[in-house]
C-alpha cells in the first residue's frame, strides 16, 4: 500500500479549496488517498477484480471526497455527491507524493468496501475554523478514512499533513 498526498492544485473552485486547506493546515498537502498496488493481495476485493494499473496507469485508491460523485460500483449512495469511495486515480508525480505504508492491505480494502458511500465529514472540516462545531463519528474526511483503514488509532485527529508526517515515521526505509 501507498499513502498518496496531494500537492497539486485543481482548476476552479476545487483549486481554491486546495489552496485554502494547505493555508489552514500550514503544509503542502490538501488531500490524501490510500493506494492499492499489484502485490498487495487485495485484487479480489477491488471492483474490477485487479490491482493492476488501468490503461491510463490509474491505480485503485480509497479515500473520502467532498465534491465528487460516489462511483456507481458503490453499494451505498452510488452517484451521490461526497463520501467514502474506491476509485481508480492517475497519480501524476507532479501532483502527488507517494510513501510506502506498512499495514494490512486486506483490512484496509475491507474497510473501504464496508464504508463506501458513508458521508463526507463537513462538520470536522468546519470545526477547523469554528471549534464549537462537533465532528460526526459516522462521517469521514479523506485523512480520517485513510487513517482508519490503515489502522491508525483516533483517525479523527489526522489531517492530510499530520497523517503524512505520522506515516513517514513508520515507512520502510
Amino acid at each position: 500500500m501507498l499513502l498518496a498526498s496531494y500537492t497539486g492544485t485543481r482548476p476552479g473552485l476545487q483549486g481554491l479549496a486546495n489552496r485554502a486547506i494547505r493555508f489552514r493546515l500550514g503544509g503542502p498537502y490538501s488531500h490524501t488517498e490510500l493506494v492499492f498496488e499489484p502485490g498487495d493481495g487485495v485484487d479480489a476485493l477491488m471492483p474490477d477484480g485487479t490491482c493492476a494499473a488501468g490503461p491510463d496507469g490509474a491505480l485503485w485508491c480509497g479515500s473520502s471526497v467532498a465534491a465528487e460523485p460516489v462511483p456507481v460500483h458503490s453499494a451505498r449512495r452510488a452517484g451521490r455527491t461526497g463520501g467514502v469511495r474506491l476509485k481508480r486515480v492517475v497519480l501524476e508525480p507532479a501532483r502527488w507524493e507517494l510513501l510506502p505504508l506498512p499495514g494490512d492491505a486486506q483490512r484496509a480494502a475491507r474497510w473501504f468496501l464496508e464504508h463506501q458511500g458513508a458521508l463526507y465529514d463537513w462538520q470536522l472540516v468546519l470545526g477547523f475554523v469554528a471549534w464549537a462545531i462537533p465532528q460526526k463519528a459516522s462521517r469521514w474526511t479523506c485523512s480520517e478514512a485513510v487513517a482508519a483503514a490503515a489502522g491508525f488509532p483516533d483517525p479523527e485527529r489526522f489531517d492530510p499533513c499530520v497523517l503524512r508526517a505520522a506515516a513517514a515515521r513508520f515507512a520502510p526505509v
